[in-house]
């Protein structure tokens, strides 16, 4: 998991050379004006999700976890807490979908980390690393997902 500034996005090298290079390049350019929707940068391997919802309490969500890609998750409006968890530590309540490739753990906060995301800042969740987006009181969020199949990966 990294949670970092957006303009310090370049220095880490996880990613392959040209993915990194799209996402230096674009998310700057993202803006809480977007619609909603999918923006493909490259096919089946990396893509833009911009979504707009309202905060919702952490114990009314679950964890997930993803096999095959990276979720790259920053703010362009609003504020919302993520909480991150090792995956081996929570109750799956929903078994691996190879399809929608994810998996669903009971929310447990007392064994994870609460971080705050707010425009200006991301967060990265490798595969198979539990995290529970989308927490706050209810005020409107503004966000942008992207999607990174770990084949991207530069590790």
């Amino acid at each position: 998991m990294i949670y970092e500034l957006l303009n310090n996005l370049g220095q880490y090298k996880i990613l392959t050379a040209e993915a990194m290079k799209l996402l230096t390049t674009r998310l700057p350019e993202l803006d809480a004006s977007m619609p909603n929707g999918k923006e493909v940068l490259i096919e089946d391997k990396l893509f833009i999700l911009i979504q707009r919802y309202n905060s919702r309490p952490a114990d009314a969500a679950k964890f997930e976890t993803h096999s095959n890609f990276i979720d790259l998750q920053m703010l362009l409006d609003g504020e919302e807490k993520i909480y991150y968890a090792p995956a081996t530590e929570l109750s799956c309540t929903s078994a691996y979908d190879p399809d929608a490739d994810y998996a669903l753990y009971k929310a447990d906060l007392e064994h994870s980390a609460g971080l705050t995301l707010k425009p200006g800042n991301f967060a990265i969740f490798l595969p198979e690393e539990a995290h529970l987006p989308g927490c706050g009181n209810g005020g409107a969020v503004v966000k942008a997902v992207v999607k990174i199949h770990k084949s991207l990966l530069n590790i």
